[in-house]
């Protein structure tokens, strides 16, 4: 999906910045230009750097199949 059509950039490509340390709207913007020309898609970028940042100060946890011990079988 297009976040920025100025520039013509991706946000699979705002997301790849965000995970290389791209932590604001402006450091996105220094680096593929996305939001630095009509601003309307700054509100997007602000999002997707948002959900990075949450993202990088949670890492996932494995999930847990196993019913617990309490549970019957059959809710399963």
């Amino acid at each position: 999906m297009i976040v920025c059509s100025c520039y013509a950039v991706s946000a699979a490509q705002v997301e790849e910045l965000v995970e290389d340390g791209a932590d604001t709207v402006a450091a996105v913007s220094a680096a593929c230009g996305a939001g630095g020309d009509c601003g309307a898609c700054r509100g997007q970028l602000a999002e997707i750097v948002a959900v990075g940042r949450l993202l990088a100060q949670r890492p996932c946890r494995t999930p847990r199949f196993a019913a617990p011990d309490h549970a019957p079988e059959s809710a399963y």
